[in-house]
Formats: structure tokens, sequence, C-alpha cells
């Protein structure tokens, strides 16, 4: 049997056995609602048990000794970059930052490989051959684009608040340079599209696609058009602002900012930061302190069809197609400032992956259209030469194949919080209350600041709030003018190597509810 048409064959069996770990068609979406659920009520020990089942081996690992003395095990077993991403996140909410940090470093070993992948070799750009006869989903998930950034400034905090500065700064370098490596890509990647789509007479028209139905006014609203892009992240180049500020290496500050200025030009916050380098100064046994803010939880994407006309055989047949669509379901409250030693400091929002993702949509829907329309129309011919070839059973089997595996990828990483938001002040060395709004009521909290400077996450589920301790510094290297011996906790918690949790009458980083 053609290769082809068996991979179509074996495809819509295995779309049939739903939920099965390991099978590209299983409905991600689903999995994750749980997980998500689970969070939001702050059993994040359950989310990770969860998670852990999802992406256990279909079957069990067939280990043998042969020759090769080596272990030979199912394909099954091997986990992907979203397995690595929604477990990095939930122990980075248990304040498992050093386990978090090593879950997100094996995702980023995927991204690594995608980006040596495209410098490499010039048909990654078309990606799998096999998603043009089956489905997105049958390639290999490599992250979003706004996802693949995202994971590069969560590893920069991560490093950061485990006190690992060397690698800090190697993460941020390798943000401006994924951002930039992105953008090359995805401009290849439809040029080599709309050449195939024109050797088949395919059109990336999206108004004919609106028509039929398909929301792509969510796809067109001004806080989408307002964006630069779907991929670069603010936060994380005013991270690389503040980072360089406070560690006295201000000719690396200012770009920082300013990059972050240029994706969000009306912030008065980068503005500030940007005017303050090298004069904003803390005065002795004083910290400057960030709060970052972390809101909800990112988008789902989902699969809608909608019937569209291919020309298939020389003639323009309506085929139904699949397409993926964005759904914001745990959209995030930002607080609208934090009230810190009784006073108030603004919460600003520095990144919206929901409409990241819409804009990364909106950019990349003609190249979908342009994969969808070949694909459909590659499966078209392999119907006939199976039915040629099998006849009329044979066919059948196939047409049946080709429904079920018509679905879009729906992937995605749905733990990433859906806001990103900053607070910034300077705070005495010493316990401070924090109060903020939850949507639900008033959260009190209590941090311990001890450093020169201060990285406070906090992380509003919707339902439990998580409040980390301020970041483990080295204390020896930038405290200008603390004496050791009066060194509040905290600083014990950094020659362990690791952060610790706030302190709000909890057991270490445990969720609580809003009062």
């Amino acid at each position: 049997m053609d290769r082809g048409i068996l991979s179509l064959v074996l495809l819509g069996a295995a779309a049939l056995l739903s939920g099965c770990a390991g099978n590209p068609m299983r409905s991600y979406d689903t999995e994750l609602k749980e997980t998500v659920a689970l969070v939001k009520t702050g059993s994040v020990q359950q989310a990770l048990v969860a998670i852990e089942k999802n992406n256990a081996p279909a079957f069990a690992s067939d280990k043998k000794e042969g020759e090769k003395g080596k272990a030979e095990s199912s394909l099954m077993d091997n986990k992907d970059i979203l397995y690595y991403l929604e477990k990095g996140e939930l122990l980075s909410l248990q304040n498992k930052y050093k386990d978090g940090r090593d879950s997100w470093l094996k995702a980023d070993e995927f991204v690594r490989t995608w980006e040596d992948e495209f410098k490499t070799n010039s048909t990654k750009l078309l990606g799998d051959i096999g998603s043009y006869l089956v489905s997105d989903r049958v390639r290999r998930y490599d992250g979003q684009d706004y996802e693949k950034v995202a994971l590069s400034a969560r590893l920069t905090l991560a490093h950061i608040m485990l006190g690992d500065y060397d690698n800090a700064r190697v993460e941020m370098k390798k943000t401006f340079e994924r951002e930039k490596l992105i953008e090359s890509f995805r401009e290849k990647e439809y040029d080599k599209l709309k050449e195939e789509g024109e050797k088949q007479e395919v059109k990336a028209d999206t108004k004919q696609l609106a028509d039929k139905g398909y929301p792509l006014a969510e796809l067109d609203t001004p806080d989408v058009r307002h964006l630069k892009n779907g991929f670069q992240n603010a936060f994380a180049h005013y991270l690389a602002g503040y980072f360089f500020e406070v560690t006295g290496e201000s000719s690396l500050a200012e770009p920082g900012y300013r990059n972050a200025l240029q994706l969000r030009p009306d912030s008065k916050l980068i503005r500030d930061g940007l005017a303050g380098v090298g004069k904003r100064k803390p005065g002795p046994r004083e910290s400057d302190v960030l709060f970052v803010v972390e809101s909800g939880f990112a988008p789902s994407w989902k699969s809608v069809t909608i019937p569209l006309p291919i020309p298939i055989n020389k003639k323009m047949v309506v085929t139904p197609l699949s397409f993926p669509v964005i759904k914001a379901e745990n959209k995030g409250f930002v607080p609208p400032n934090l009230t810190v030693a009784g006073k108030e400091t603004p919460v600003e929002t520095l990144v919206n992956i929901d409409t990241m993702a819409r804009r990364l949509l909106k950019d990349q829907l003609p190249g979908i259209m342009l994969r969808t329309g070949v694909r459909a129309i590659a499966k078209s011919v392999a119907q006939d030469q199976a039915q040629k070839r099998g006849g009329a059973v044979l066919g059948a089997v196939m047409t049946v194949a080709s429904v079920v595996t018509e679905q879009a990828d729906e992937r995605a990483w749905r733990t990433l919080p859906e806001r990103i938001s900053v607070a910034r002040l300077t705070l005495p060395y010493g316990k401070h209350t924090v109060e903020f709004q939850t949507g639900k009521g008033i959260h009190r909290t209590e941090i311990n600041v001890g450093n020169r400077f201060t990285i406070v996450p906090i992380h509003l589920t919707g339902g439990a709030v998580f409040v980390s301790e301020p970041n483990a510094a080295k204390n020896l290297q930038l405290a200008e003018a603390a004496e050791p011996a009066e060194q509040p906790a905290a600083s014990t918690a950094s020659t362990k190597g690791r952060a610790a949790t706030a302190k709000s009458g909890k057991k270490a980083n445990r969720p609580s509810k809003a009062d």
C-alpha cells in the first residue's frame, strides 16, 4: 500500500482511540481543562499528577538487553515539549524553582532543535510532509512563537530567582536572538507555502473564510492591531533592563528598556525605567523591588470546520476544512495597584498572551489556509488511489480516515499566565505587608526584603493566590552597604541556591484563597 495512504488510514484509526497518551489526535484541550481547573483551586500537586497521567506511555516500556547493550523502549515513552512546559509552570507555583527551571530547560532543548534545523535544513520550512496528508496535529509541536519567547523569559526569571546571574544573562541574549530567528522563519515559511499553493491553485483569502462563518473579527481588534507581532515579549525586555540596571550595568539596561518601549510605547512604567537608568539608586539597606504579577491562564486553541471550495481534479469542490480559533476561557484579573507599607503602587500590564495569540493567528492564518488547502487536495488524491487499488471498501475507509483526521492543531501551553504585569518601588530591608485585590476580595501577605534588588512573583489564578518570597540574590556581590550579620532570613535561603516563599501564616508557597 502507498505510504501516504497507509499513514492516513493509521492516523484515522488513532483518532478513534480517544485519549491515548502519545496519540497525535488526542484532545490536548480537554486534558488541560482538568489541569487548569485544579490549579485554580490551589490543587497544584493534583494537577501534576494529572499531567503525569495524561503523558504516561500508551504501552509499558519493553526493556530488553540486546547485543547492542542498550535498552529498547516504546516511542510512546517519549515526552513532548508541552509536558515540560506545563510541568515547569506547576513546579514553579509550588516554589520548586530549581525543579521548574530544569523542566523548562528540557523544553528549551526542543526549541533549540527547531532553531538548529531552521539554520541548517531548508526543508524544515515546509514542516513534516506528513502534515499535508494527515493533519497539522501530526507535525512535531515546537511551541507557538509566543511560547518560545515566553519560555526564554521564564527561564531568565527562574535563573534570577535562583541567583544564577550568568545563565540569566545568557538567556536574555538568547531571547533577543530567538525573536529575530522567529521573524525570519515565518517570512520564509510563508513564501514557501505560497509557492506550493500556487502550484495547486490554492489561495489564502481570509475574507472568504470570514464569509463562511470564521470569527475573523476576533483577530482584528484594536488591541491585536496595536501589537507589533505575536511573539515579541515586552516583559522579557523590561526584565533585562531592570536586571542590568540593578546590577550596575547601565549600558546594557538601556537597550532592554528601549526594546520593551518599542513593543509598549504607551507604557509609563517602561518610560520611567529608561529615564531612571544611572540615576535611580536605593539608599543603604534599601531594595529596588519589582513585583511580577501574573494573572489567569493562556487561551485555548480550538478547531472549527469551515466548508471552502478547493480545486480538485480541475473542479472547484466545496470541502470541509478545519482551522484553529482562539478561546479565552480563563482570563486573569489584574489588581490596579499594590498597597505596600501603606502606600499604593500602580500595577501595569506588559504582556497579554491572549492578545499575542490572536495576533499570531491573524498573521499565520493565510499560511494555515494554504497548508490546509494543499492537504485537502493531497487527501483527495489519496482517496482516489485507494479506491482504484483497493476497491470500494478501502475507498470508504480512506474517506472516514480523511474526515476524522481533519482537525486543526489545538496544542498550546495552557498553564502559561494570560497576563504579566509589574509594579516597582523602593523599600527598606525588613518585613512588609502587601495587600491587593484579587477579584474575589483583598489578599494580604508578608514579604521579607533583604537584598539590594528584590523580585516578588505573584500569581492570581482566579481561585487561589500564589505569592513567592524575594529572589535568592547574591548578597555578597550586590549588597554594597549591607552587613551580613544583620541580614534577614531571606539571605539564608540564598545560600541554599533556591528561592523561599512568602510567609503569610501558611506553609511555603501553599496557595491561599482571597480574604
